[in-house]
């Protein structure tokens, strides 16, 4: 199609579609192309073409862990020895790796104490979509101070590449948790009620998170849950944290259709609709199910069973897989996943009933 015929609207939509289809995995991203962007659209050549020019990109940003370690610019395999400095900060060891870069357990020399060192390697800043991930995951999480939100201390630049300094927390992620098997109702509840709280926060403060999941809260050794990673926050028209431009992408807007992780998208964001406080919340119900019921609301064998149970199968009660699940816990979580956004309670009333659940004996 000629760029004369489009309107503006048109770039739009497929600047908005591009953004969130290089977010999915090669497995997903044919579905939901097809889902919002047939082969009858007009829009698709064009969009199967700039996915195509984005691949290169992209096979950097999914090379193997082992792989990136190898074409680190210092050669180690392990990425940064200990010992090595970044700023303030000297690197103790590695925590995880991966395409997007590395996390460390660090040192702050400055202030005595221990600190997480997420960094985006100099090899993938050619990347503007991993940069701008990047960013405003400082930019998100460093606008919200709640303890039950990961704390940034400083965003910054060096000769290793952009790096995020953030609180060290000491646990376990809900992920790991649900391995260990179903969570005492009252903990669950507990538990559900911090992450609730984060929410709440964030939504106050006009942040979405956009990727509520098992690996992005974790649970510290006393007990205090932490919700991490806003890679993929949104800034809502209504925040007053940032000016408009602080959160534009390379591209000058920001994708609000699908974004997150596909067990966890709500029905809206699966229709290609923008995301509001109220997906986070429907990611929190589904993520709260599972952890009180011991399975997931929506699992299936392929993407397109998961599609198909997010959008059409009727919600099981937990209760109906565990009985000792409560009424009012039941009724709650059900609420969250209900398929209509404007029927799910926001954040504040999600918190405010988990709590209440968590306090009986």
């Amino acid at each position: 199609m000629n760029s004369n015929q489009w309107d503006r609207s048109n770039w739009e939509k497929l600047e908005a579609i591009f953004h969130d289809a290089i977010e999915l995995p090669e497995s997903e991203r044919g579905l939901f192309l097809d889902r919002v962007c047939p082969p009858s659209d007009p829009l698709r050549a064009e969009l199967d073409s700039l996915l195509e020019a984005e691949a290169p990109a992209r096979d950097l940003l999914d090379t193997p862990p082992a792989r990136v370690a190898a074409d680190l610019l210092n050669r180690h395999a392990g990425g940064l020895s200990a010992g090595h400095r970044i700023h303030d900060y000297e690197i103790q060891s590695l925590i995880t790796m991966g395409g997007m870069g590395e996390v460390y357990l660090a040192r702050d020399e400055r202030l005595g104490r221990p600190a997480a060192l997420k960094i985006l390697r100099r090899h993938l800043t050619a990347n503007e979509q991993a940069v701008y991930r990047f960013e405003t995951e400082a930019r998100a999480a460093s606008a919200l101070c709640h303890p039950n939100i990961v704390a940034i201390h400083e965003f910054g630049d060096s000769p290793d590449g952009l790096f995020i300094a953030m609180e060290w927390v000491e646990g376990i992620t809900w992920r790991e948790l649900l391995t260990r098997g179903v969570a005492a109702v009252s903990e669950a509840a507990n538990w559900g009620s911090q992450a609730a709280a984060a929410l709440d926060a964030a939504h106050s403060a006009g942040i979405l998170h956009r990727d509520i999941k098992p690996e992005n809260i974790m649970l510290r050794t006393d007990g205090v849950v932490k919700i991490l990673d806003f890679g993929l926050a949104r800034l809502t028209r209504t925040a007053p944290v940032f000016s408009a431009g602080s959160f534009t992408g390379a591209s000058g807007t920001i994708s609000g259709t699908l974004s997150g992780t596909l067990l966890y998208m709500s029905p809206e964001i699966l229709r290609g609709e923008a995301a509001t406080s109220a997906s986070d919340v429907f990611a929190l119900g589904a993520v709260l199910y599972e952890l009180a019921a011991g399975v997931h609301p929506f699992a299936g064998e392929t993407p397109l069973d998961v599609f198909e149970a997010i959008e059409c199968r009727r919600v099981r009660p937990p209760s109906a897989v565990r009985p000792e699940i409560p009424d009012a816990l039941d009724t709650l979580i059900l609420a969250t996943l209900e398929r209509d956004a404007a029927g799910r309670p926001p954040a504040a009333e999600v918190f405010a009933q988990l709590s209440r659940v968590s306090a009986r004996p």
